[in-house]
């Protein structure tokens, strides 16, 4: 499929790499040591040839997957609430953001053993200490449908989406064989959506929350692994529990011991690896790193205190906690490998311990609008562990539903009675427009006719933007039409099939649908739907050298890209709620599938492309409609 260099070349290279073993050989003993890291035998003295022997690469993909389970954990996987003492059977509804910025380094110890050179194995073993700082950012947005005061519970059923970047740096001290110190960085973006159920009686509280993390990794660490911004991702699955009691004390003082345990799972696709030795630059080998599936299960036990102050306009809560956390899942395990160059025979395992036990502590305040449904919190927390220290900075707001009285003062005649405000059902006729906000997330499969090879590299982005459309109800049953517009960021990697020089990259810029909607209203306020039409979208295709600017190997397709727009169908459902007369807020998932399309690349020929996935939103609307009657009944 690509050119990649003669065999002249390979020769040489060869050469270079048996210079390189001699050199190696010469500055070892029985005990090697560098910046961070120890070792025995020949095993430590030839781990320099092999990419990721410090296992620092490791730690930072690790450090990110933890920070994208908690950077949103506080005593609960969602932002909910609910009125002071609705009543019975009450519906319930809202929208919420929340948004976290902050630093953390973690650190870890990876021992490299297993180590092979020219197929030879070779006893002893190098241990690494790893330090990683990463500073990251996100937000999450959720909406929530609850049924209020059933048989004194409080129960709310929502989904959220969400975005969190991030820049990972190996802060490795130097030393005699490194004297640059660390130098591989990682920058990240980790797009998400879940599903959570959350319900209240009293002072106790108890919610679940099912998640997908997708991890999209831009590594570079030219100077020691040969890694030139390369895109590497990563897909996760988290399931996460909390359970707590808030207990009143006097002056308006409470004190709420809660607990939480996150179990995930993280699958992370092979990276393919250039090296520095057949670049000219330094001595690794060229190769493929796999990390086995991170799994985590991470405990937390939290008490917060507080009181409450009304200042008549706002209603004002001050409160400390302090938490443990303790990571239960043991060492990460990867290998690498001479994919590709088995001439080399080089290969290794790397353990990496994990985070341990740890401390956070934190002071925020919550406060909410008096006679409103609107609330919020800012709280900042202090981390700080054997293996983990940093702070962050989180804050939220929501707008929760409160039965309103829409229409004027009703007219009283002297001999009636006080009237009992009673509100229709909503009216969910007439035109609406909005805004999105969301994530996109899919497969795409590469066949490349002419050689009869594959590849299949997943996408995953941030998306937003607008939707406009149409509802007509009849009895419960609501008949509509809509169609949308989103701009995303959605980019997918994997390894290509013709080397470890090269990785397949997929890009998408925008997508939209247009579908008929049918929908049922469940319950005054409440709209649950199906929808199904057509998507449309581009997709672009690229091949990328991994070897750095300047192409030093003259390889052949590097930076080949076409992109095309894509037409197909999709299908999908949500649920919208009325949270003021003319405001609805909506969560929604739809499948859409774009078929297979061919491409031509220049040095590749024809590629057939085929395109799937899911389009995950939370959203608001302002509908045109003339919304519930208020009828006064004596």
């Amino acid at each position: 499929m690509f050119t990649i260099i003669d065999a002249g070349a390979r020769s040489g290279r060869k050469g270079l790499l048996l210079s390189s073993l001699t050199l190696a050989m010469a500055i070892s003993s029985s005990s090697v040591a560098m910046a961070a890291c120890t070792g025995t035998g020949a095993g430590a003295a030839f781990s320099p040839l092999l990419p990721f022997a410090t296992g620092a690469q490791v730690n930072s993909l690790v450090s990110a997957i933890n920070t994208a389970n908690t950077a949103f954990l506080t005593q609960s996987t969602a932002f909910v609430s609910a009125p002071g003492n609705p009543a019975p059977n009450q519906e319930g509804g809202g929208i919420w953001t929340r948004g976290i910025g902050g630093e953390v380094t973690t650190k870890s110890t990876s021992t490299t053993s297993n180590i092979s050179i020219l197929n030879v194995a070779l006893p002893g073993e190098v241990s690494c200490s790893n330090e990683t700082s990463l500073n990251f950012a996100g937000v999450q947005v959720g909406a929530d449908i609850a049924r209020l005061n059933w048989n004194g519970w409080n129960v709310h059923l929502g989904s959220s989406v969400g975005y969190l970047g991030a820049r990972a740096k190996d802060n490795s001290s130097a030393g005699p064989l490194n004297p640059l110190g660390g130098t591989f960085q990682d920058t990240l973006q980790v797009p998400f959506a879940g599903f959570y159920v959350a319900a209240t009686k009293g002072g106790f509280f108890v919610d679940g929350q099912i998640r997908a993390d997708f991890f999209q990794n831009s590594l570079s660490d030219p100077i020691v692994s040969g890694l030139f911004s390369q895109k590497l991702d990563a897909r996760g699955l988290s399931l996460t529990g909390n359970i707590g009691y808030n207990y009143q004390m006097a002056n308006n003082w409470f004190i709420e011991p809660s607990a939480g345990i996150v179990f995930s799972k993280v699958q992370v696709d092979p990276l393919n690896v250039s090296g520095t030795l057949v670049l000219g630059t330094g001595l690794t080998l060229p190769g493929q790193l796999r990390i086995n599936d991170i799994n985590s299960q991470l405990g937390r036990l939290s008490v917060r205190t507080g009181t409450t102050i009304n200042s008549g306009n706002m209603i004002w809560q001050p409160f400390a906690i302090a938490s443990v956390y303790h990571e239960f899942n043991g060492a990460v395990t990867s290998s690498f490998s001479d994919t590709g160059f088995p001439i080399l025979g080089s290969s290794g395992t790397i353990s990496s311990t994990n985070i341990g036990t740890y401390g956070q502590f934190g002071l925020g305040i919550a406060g909410q609008v008096a006679g409103t449904g609107l609330l919020g919190y800012l709280r900042g927390d202090y981390r700080t562990g054997d293996n983990i220290n940093g702070y962050s900075i989180n804050g939220g707001l929501r707008y929760q539903f409160s039965p309103e009285v829409i229409a004027s003062a009703p007219l009283y005649t002297k001999a009636a009675k006080a009237p009992i405000l009673a509100t229709a059902p909503y009216n969910w006729t007439g035109f609406y427009v909005g805004g999105s906000f969301g994530m996109l997330n899919g497969r795409t499969d590469w066949t490349a006719t002419a050689f009869g090879t594959s590849t299949n590299p997943r996408f995953a982005g941030a998306l937003g933007g607008g939707q406009v459309g149409y509802d007509y109800q009849t009895g419960k049953w609501v008949f509509g039409i809509e169609g949308n517009l989103n701009a995303t960021n959605a980019h997918g990697a994997r390894d290509c099939p013709t080397g470890v020089f090269f990785t397949c990259e997929t890009d998408v810029r925008w997508i939209g649908t247009a579908t008929g909607r049918a929908g049922y209203a469940l319950t005054d306020r409440s709209l649950w739907y199906a929808r199904a039409g057509v998507a449309f979208g581009d997709l672009k295709i690229t091949t990328t050298c991994n070897t750095g600017p300047g192409n030093p190997l003259a390889l052949v397709g590097c930076g080949d890209n076409t992109s095309r727009s894509r037409v197909g169908w999709t299908i999908g459902a949500g649920s919208e709620f009325a949270i003021a007369r003319d405001w609805t807020v909506r969560t929604e998932t739809n499948y859409f599938d774009m078929g297979s399309s061919r491409y031509d690349l220049p040095s590749a020929g024809a590629i057939d492309v085929r395109q799937s996935g899911f389009i995950t939103t939370v959203g608001v609307n302002y509908r045109f409609a003339p919304g519930p009657v208020v009828a006064a009944k004596y």
